[in-house]
């Protein structure tokens, strides 16, 4: 073969794998987004990002020595990433061992070699993981059991191990490995050591776990965090209060530091009177699209399809948030679609998509609704369902693994749903 045509295969390798760099950080903001929905990430950044990925795959080994494996010491996480998941999928033992070497050695690239692993559908990974259980370092058996976690698999006595470290990070995953539980007392312990934690986001994990578990000190913990400006505390008060809770969160609109939290955490309680408070921001340059958000949230009502929205000042801004891709809502147009349907919604009644909300409702919003939301919406079901039965979905995985999951909780045991079902 002439040496301009391997040239010429070199460039178009290359290039796959700046495709997949870009692509990877275009996906991971897609699995947040208010713009998709579940099938759109599976159509559109992850389809293209695996489709380089393949073409990384395809070109050999000498791609995963020349350009992938260095690239893992060197690269920017997103690159790092994306070349992890090209070794990953190659066939053989090459590519597995220079990740999991890497996992090993390099710990400034440990973050984004995790997020990798985690991904990955390839059944030695688990097995990789659970070896590492058993490393001298500490930093690598939490980078493991991250990964373990993410797969719903049990970790034996690692998970104590966690929850005692001085290490806030891995008490924090230690805490998200209990929700799948049941925990041990020993571990239980632990956890309700943590809701006084003075890091912050020790006690804020504590709380939502806790609050999972049916513990009263946790909830105890929500209630007053919400009076500041918490956003978990204030959305698991819009999940598992009532009629004085959200009364509680409806006053914290007034409060301009609060009112961000406020409206996220109203949009979940989704009673039309939400909307009404709601709607008062609409002018706010700030809170106007989370208010139009609520009004989504509760009516259904695609505002951008409905043409309620108006175009946005363009802004540059360093750090892109998922809210900052919400539409921006006309004030005038939507309190208008309000005001002539407001009579179709029932004061008290919750609604979630047009609907009153159920059970049904909620899973079918965790598959077709918006990615930004589904988290929120995931936590309500795990608050509401049966004893012993965990909802296991992780929103931040491949969609493929996503829809199997979403399949399994579809399938759970009609006693258990009906009993779920009673809660709303």
């Amino acid at each position: 073969m002439p040496v301009s045509t391997l040239i010429l295969l070199w460039d178009i390798v290359e290039r796959h794998f700046d495709e997949a760099d870009f692509l990877w950080g275009q996906w991971e903001h897609s699995l947040v987004s208010p713009s998709y929905t579940l099938e759109d990430v599976a159509r559109e950044p992850e389809a293209r990002l695996l489709a380089h990925v393949d073409g990384l795959v395809v070109n050999g080994p000498e791609v995963a020595r020349r350009l992938l494996i260095p690239a893992l010491a060197h690269g920017e996480p997103q690159r790092v990433s994306a070349a992890a998941t090209a070794l990953l999928q190659s066939p053989g033992e090459e590519g597995i061992d220079a990740v999991v070497t890497a996992l090993r050695t390099l710990s400034q690239q440990r973050s984004a070699l995790t997020r990798a692993l985690a991904c990955s559908e390839r059944p030695e990974v688990l097995n990789r993981m659970h070896e590492l259980l058993g490393d001298p370092d500490l930093d690598v058996v939490a980078a493991a059991s991250e990964v373990l976690i993410f797969h719903h698999a049990p970790l034996g006595t690692t998970l104590s191990r966690l929850l005692a470290s001085d290490d806030p990070v891995k008490q924090v995953l230690g805490m998200k490995a209990l929700a799948d539980g049941p925990p041990s007392l020993h571990d239980t312990e632990r956890l309700l050591m943590g809701l006084a934690h003075e890091v912050p986001v020790v006690a804020a994990a504590a709380m939502e776990v806790g609050c999972r578990l049916g513990f009263g000190s946790a909830w105890q913990l929500v209630k007053e965090r919400a009076a500041g400006a918490d956003r978990m505390a204030m959305l698991l008060l819009a999940l598992g209060g009532g009629p004085a809770e959200y009364r509680e969160l409806l006053a914290a609109l007034s409060d301009a530091a609060r009112r961000p939290s406020a409206l996220w955490a109203l949009g979940f309680v989704g009673t039309p009177e939400t909307v009404d408070a709601s709607l008062e921001w609409l002018n706010d340059r700030q809170a106007g699209p989370l208010a139009g958000e609520v009004f989504t949230a509760v009516t259904g009502v695609n505002l951008a399809e409905a043409n309620l929205t108006v175009d946005p000042e363009e802004t540059e801004a360093l750090d892109h948030a998922p809210e900052d891709d919400l539409p921006l809502p006309d004030p005038v147009k939507v309190r208008h679609w309000w005001k002539q349907h407001r009579g179709t919604f029932t004061d008290g009644q919750r609604y979630l998509m047009g609907e009153p909300r159920s059970w049904t409702g909620l899973l079918a919003a965790l598959l077709r609704g918006s990615m930004r939301r589904r988290s929120a919406l995931l936590l309500d079901l795990q608050l509401r369902c049966p004893e012993k039965r965990s909802l296991l979905l992780q929103p931040r995985a491949p969609t493929r693994q996503q829809y199997a999951e979403l399949a399994a909780i579809q399938r759970l045991d009609h006693v258990e749903l009906n009993a779920a079902r009673s809660l709303f």
